[in-house]
């Protein structure tokens, strides 16, 4: 964004009047009663005071550049001590915001940060400081398990992550097996990515995480579908057999219902599908969303197709158990990490000792018990060892055997109506997917 140093100022101070906009409209403490550092016009003008400073620091005039801002800080810090002793407050957020309002105007000029960034960090800061009220709801409803579950998250996501070696370690790598006569064929093979496994333990804790929070503000009691939609979150495959096993207790008017439900747990595996492929293969992500999206879509049309059709509706929710306390700790994670590598392990065996057919076979083999473990195996493998188009057609391979395995399992244990809707959908899934991808190969 090269933008003249005249535009610069400009956006110095309306940065500086937002933020001081929101200190008037939004202080309400004592502390406003007694003394006041100002608003739109002060913050204005320290927000200025800074692009000053950052003008006279890039020409060399260090001196008043430093005067400027020795004494905007210490005014800050005199307003602090004097209001906090009047009011007996220490909050600390007019201060603050009065220094990060002279340090954008600062760095707007200085051009160390790019300006698209500083603006969004402002838009970040204002949207904060504007909801001191709803962030004190949040806050008074976690408990301390909650608190000490997010930092644990943020040490796992932000302490042991960017520590980890993002290398992959083969069987010819691990010095204990050196004295083991390992056929040559297999030295190469992939074991463990300690950066990307652990990656992997990040995101099911956050998928968890997520989990929780939905259960805990949004619950079961928000009816069937938004039950299902949570369940498909957790595991579309084990909503798919919740509502099978119902199908048979309820009557041929609910069935409608819950093969809705079941649909709306499959759009949010798909969404899931999404995730995994972003965070793992951005490249296999845009060549693939077009599909899922046209999957998604399908879906929904059916979904609308079918509530059109029935005649009566289900308040009723799904059984999901719901944890009193957030499970985002490792041990989950990690066992689901544990799982992924064994898979990745049998995946490339079957690679080297069969080639592709033997791959796809395992990996469809696999799917009839969830898709996860494979999506984030095909994601890393595309690329490397496989071909975008061919980890596109797994993909869709293995998304129809998982809705195969939910309909034999809807055959074997759902009424004789949810199996036959169940069917239909996975009829519009397979023929969808595989025309669409006969368009683009």
């Amino acid at each position: 964004m090269g933008l003249s140093l005249f535009f610069k100022f400009i956006i110095s101070l309306l940065l500086g009047s937002v933020i001081g906009l929101e200190r008037e409209t939004g202080n309400t403490s004592k502390k406003k009663e007694i003394w006041t550092l100002g608003g739109v016009r002060t913050f204005a003008l320290i927000s200025f005071l800074g692009s000053i400073a950052g003008f006279l620091f890039v020409n060399n005039a260090l001196g008043l550049s430093y005067i400027i801002t020795s004494f905007i800080f210490i005014a800050i810090l005199v307003y602090y001590f004097i209001t906090a002793f009047k009011s007996h407050s220490t909050g600390l957020t007019t201060e603050i915001s009065a220094l990060l309002a002279y340090l954008i105007g600062f760095f707007l000029i200085i051009n160390i940060i790019p300006i698209s960034i500083i603006i969004a960090f402002s838009v970040v800061l204002i949207l904060i400081l504007s909801n001191k009220h709803r962030s004190k709801i949040i806050a008074s409803r976690i408990d301390q398990h909650e608190w000490n579950s997010f930092l644990s998250f943020a040490i796992i996501l932000l302490v042991i992550l960017p520590f980890l070696p993002n290398i992959n370690y083969t069987l010819s790598d691990f010095a204990f097996l050196k004295n083991i006569n390992i056929p040559s064929i297999l030295q190469n093979l992939e074991i463990i990515n300690p950066y990307r496994l652990w990656l992997i333990v990040v995101l099911i804790s956050g998928i968890n995480l997520l989990r929780y929070l939905l259960q805990k503000y949004y619950s079961q009691n928000k009816g069937l579908y938004i039950s299902g939609f949570f369940g498909g979150i957790l595991s579309s495959t084990l909503t798919n057999h919740i509502l099978a096993e119902r199908s048979k207790k309820e009557s041929n008017e609910k069935q409608f219902d819950l093969i809705i439900t079941n649909i709306i747990a499959y759009i949010a595996s798909v969404l899931h599908i999404c995730f995994f492929i972003a965070i793992l293969n951005n490249i296999l992500l845009i060549k693939i969303l077009p599909g899922l999206g046209l999957m998604i879509l399908v879906s929904i049309g059916f979904a609308i197709i079918l509530n059109h059709y029935k005649k009566s509706s289900s308040a009723n929710t799904l059984n999901f158990k719901i944890n009193n306390k957030p499970d985002i700790l490792l041990i989950p994670a990690i066992k689901f990490a544990f799982l992924v590598t064994i898979i990745k392990i049998i995946a490339g065996l079957a690679f080297i000792y069969w080639g592709i057919k033997g791959f796809l076979l395992a990996s469809t083999i696999s799917s009839f018990a969830g898709v996860d473990a494979i999506i984030i195996n095909i994601s890393e493998m595309a690329q490397k060892t496989i071909s975008i188009n061919y980890a596109i057609l797994v993909v869709l391979i293995i998304n129809i055997a998982n809705l195969l395995g939910k309909w034999i399992y809807s055959c074997w244990k759902g009424s004789k109506r949810f199996s036959q809707l169940n069917l239909l959908l996975l009829t519009l899934i397979f023929v969808t997917s595989f025309v669409w991808y006969l368009l683009i190969i």
